[in-house]
């Protein structure tokens, strides 16, 4: 009885480590805490370059992929499925993000270890009044604008754009609009 009680009690308890074990690999790392320190000068420096007057108060390490493909789940809450990829692995980081307060608007924004700027994103409480009349014209007037709105300003794109999710509780879409309030981009959620 106490043989059969020990094997049980094995067998479960690999079983519990190779789960484990296996979770762990697939556990996605979008952003790792850094210290100042360990953020090279050079990127520090463009920052303070960039956003001379700004209270600084977070660096990361992040991966440009989760950036370009929208992923956020810190960022956005509920707004994403939970990736079953690791977006980044690395030895020497490549990106380097800076989460700050501007104008009592939190952003963030991400620089190669080179100091090139790439992006810039802000959470915004609303819309500018030319993207909301816009957007209340077009064909999601009537669907439901998310709480969760951003201001992007990119290497590459003249003058800053707009970000939102709409839902018509059917579908969701991922808008992106431009300061005139036309929709550039449409992204199936």
């Amino acid at each position: 009885m106490i043989k059969g009680l020990n094997r049980k009690f094995i067998f479960t308890a690999i079983l519990l480590v190779n789960v484990w074990s296996l979770m762990a690999q697939q556990t996605v790392s979008y952003r790792i805490l850094l210290d100042d320190q360990q953020v090279p000068k050079v990127v520090r420096d463009s920052f303070k370059s960039r956003y001379p007057q700004t209270f600084m108060s977070l660096w990361y390490t992040s991966h440009i992929t989760y950036w370009y493909e929208d992923y956020a789940q810190t960022w956005y809450g509920e707004w994403y499925p939970t990736r079953q990829i690791v977006v980044h692995k690395f030895e020497k980081p490549a990106y380097y993000e800076a989460e700050f307060n501007r104008n009592g608007e939190t952003s963030r924004a991400i620089f190669n270890r080179y100091g090139q700027w790439f992006e810039t994103r802000t959470k915004i409480s609303s819309l500018p009044d030319t993207v909301s009349s816009s957007l209340r014209e077009s064909e999601f007037g009537d669907w439901i604008w998310s709480d969760h709105k951003e201001r992007i300003e990119a290497l590459g794109a003249p003058v800053p754009f707009y970000r939102l999710q709409v839902s018509n509780r059917k579908v969701s879409y991922i808008l992106r609009m431009n300061e005139s309030g036309d929709i550039i981009q449409v992204k199936y959620e």
